[in-house]
């Protein structure tokens, strides 16, 4: 039952690290350098702050709606940035731990639940796993998308942006 336990929750830390604010996140960095950054200061604000912070969510819905903003900050950068033919870098510094921490989405919520009914030293190794995994494939995602031939990178830059905000309003919806 463990196994599985960890299974799970190694392909959501895949899963989140897959998510659109992500990815645009990656697409407004420069290099691996900075890839590695944000991953490692992204599980770092999940860890640190996000954690304790879900479940104030479930009190406070103001609290979510600084990760909204920040994505959504994050995805209309990208976008007028391509169609304005602006390069625009955003540091990998602030970002990580402000997406780490305040950007609620459903694998971060269903990782809390999981931990929580794990036990202490199998929930803190699931939570672990969880930024391992994550952190890892934001990585992974942000050297592959330097793969992107450049004459497609534009459009698929905007429409990484549109995805990001269908995402977030979704998400806010539902």
């Amino acid at each position: 039952m463990i196994l599985l336990v960890l299974l799970l929750v190694a392909a959501l830390g895949i899963a989140h690290a897959l998510e659109p604010d992500h990815i645009v996140t990656l697409r407004l960095m420069k290099g691996v350098k900075s890839y590695v950054f944000f991953g490692v200061s992204h599980g770092l604000g999940f860890a640190l702050i996000a954690l304790p912070l879900t479940l104030a969510f479930s009190f406070y819905r103001q609290a979510e709606i600084i990760g909204d903003v920040i994505a959504l900050a994050f995805a209309v950068l990208l976008i007028y940035g391509e169609i304005r033919g602006v390069e625009i870098e955003v540091s990998p510094r602030g970002s990580g731990v402000l997406q780490g921490a305040f950007a609620v989405t459903p694998s971060k919520v269903a990782i809390a639940i999981i931990a929580s009914e794990q036990g202490l030293l199998i929930g803190a190794i699931s939570i672990g796993l969880f930024i391992l995994t994550s952190t890892i494939f934001i990585i992974l995602v942000g050297v592959l998308l330097t793969f992107i031939p450049s004459r497609v990178e534009k459009y698929i830059n905007i429409s990484l942006g549109f995805i990001t905000i269908i995402f977030v309003l979704l998400q806010t919806l539902i």
